[in-house]
Formats: structure tokens, C-alpha cells, sequence
């Protein structure tokens, strides 16, 4: 009960958060200097995404690379669970990993490892690593766009993946974690919140962190503040109806 009163109280700012990140990744694809292999990356992959819904079921090249794209998801996915689990002291058993779902054997489960697939983009972090093992490698390498046309998609591929996977079937993370409620509550805000962090880092003098922190902030209070303005009044009659 607990967690399904704190996922209703944080489901405005969720909202607010992810109105945010839309807000700040339109006006950086409008307005950063050198976004535009980014917003490639991002309309690319929904393209993709879009079409390969269709074809995952054809035959030839269109259907093995929409059950390639989902099985790599699903890789990523487990991998996140596992690393979360590893990184919060508990041990990884072994790990499934099939086109159409996974599985990881862990000592012990809690909220932040199993919502850590929903929340953490895992390609675009293993982008951020191979783009710093080449500049390792190779610190003369002028591979900006390439790196920015590849976190454009890897974004694309968590968000839109992670909608797909959340939509098609129940999934028993959420239930572990709390509830659907607290769970899409959770999921919604980090998902916010990482994506305005992740503009900022990529794009600092387009993307106005603080601004967009304070409203979405002041638009979940705003939220509650109407709520109780409208349900006071229906509460206080309820009370002279039901008092002795």
C-alpha cells in the first residue's frame, strides 16, 4: 500500500519530467550547434522501429533484423538486471537471453534492480564506452558525429523498446518492484530525468537544466494543489453527511 500511495503521488512529476525532456530534445534538435547527426540517429531508429513492428514476423532481410534488433534489446536488458544486482552486492547465476524474453538467476531481487532495464539506457552507455576505448586508442579520431548519430539511436532504441516491452505484455518486473503504479511512476521519472542530464552533457548551451528541473517540479505541485482544491470541498460535505 505504501508503494502504491508513493507511485500516485509521484505520477504528476513523472509527467512533468518527461514533458521536460520533450521540450528540452525539440529545442536542442532546433537549436544546438551540431545535432543534427543526433537527431538522425533519433529519427532513424523510430523509422526503423516503426517498420520493423510490421516486418518481425516476415521473411528475408526486414525480419531478421527486427528479431536481431529485439534479441540485442533483450541482451541489454538482462545485462542490466544482472549489473544491478552485481553492483548492489548480490550474485548473478546465470542468464537466458531469446528473442521473444529473458531470464537472469539472482541471490536476491529488489525495485532498483528490477526496474534497472526500464530506466538505464544500456546501449547508450556501451556507445559512451566504445566511443572513450576509441578515443583511448586513437585520440586523433574525429568521430563526433558518428558518436552523437549513435546515442541518437541508442536513445531512440531504449525509449522505444522499453514502451514496447512495457505495452505488449504484463510485465512480473513491475510487480516485483511495487506495483505497476509505483513501477510506471518510477520508470517514467528517471526516463525524465536521465534524458534531460544526457541533453545537457551533450548539448550544455542549448539545454537549460535547472529552468526545466524548477517547472517540472512547479507543474506536479500545481498538480496537487488543483487536486486539493477540487476534492476539499466534495471531502468536507462527505464529512457533515456522515458525522453524528
Amino acid at each position: 500500500m505504501a508503494r502504491l500511495l508513493i507511485g500516485v503521488f509521484l505520477l504528476p512529476l513523472s509527467a512533468s519530467l518527461a514533458w521536460a525532456a520533450a521540450k528540452a530534445l525539440a529545442g536542442a534538435a532546433m537549436g544546438a550547434s551540431g545535432a543534427g547527426p543526433f537527431v538522425a540517429g533519433i529519427g532513424l531508429t523510430t523509422a526503423a522501429w516503426l517498420v520493423g513492428r510490421q516486418a518481425a514476423a516476415a521473411r528475408g532481410a526486414a525480419g531478421w533484423a527486427g528479431r536481431a534488433a529485439r534479441w540485442l534489446y533483450v541482451l541489454g536488458h538482462e545485462l542490466t538486471h544482472a549489473l544491478a544486482a552485481w553492483g548492489s552486492g548480490g550474485k548473478v547465476f546465470a542468464i537466458s537471453v531469446r528473442e521473444k524474453g529473458g531470464h537472469v538467476d539472482l541471490s536476491e531481487r529488489s525495485a532498483f534492480v528490477a526496474l534497472a532495464p526500464y530506466c538505464v539506457p544500456f546501449h547508450a552507455v556501451a556507445v559512451v564506452a566504445g566511443y572513450r576505448v576509441l578515443l583511448w586508442l586513437r585520440p586523433q579520431a574525429r568521430a563526433d558525429a558518428l558518436f552523437l548519430l549513435l546515442m541518437g539511436a541508442a536513445l531512440a532504441f531504449h525509449v522505444l523498446m522499453t514502451w514496447n516491452t512495457l505495452t505488449e505484455v504484463r510485465q512480473p518486473d513491475l510487480d516485483a518492484a511495487g506495483g505497476a503504479v509505483f513501477s510506471l511512476a518510477l520508470i517514467g521519472a528517471a526516463n525524465g530525468l536521465l534524458i534531460l542530464l544526457l541533453l545537457k552533457a551533450l548539448f550544455p548551451e542549448s539545454v537549460a537544466l535547472g529552468p526545466r528541473l524548477r517547472a517540472a517540479g512547479l507543474g506536479a505541485w500545481r498538480f496537487w494543489v488543483g487536486a486539493f482544491d477540487l476534492a476539499a470541498p466534495a471531502a468536507r460535505e462527505l464529512w457533515r453527511s456522515v458525522r453524528p
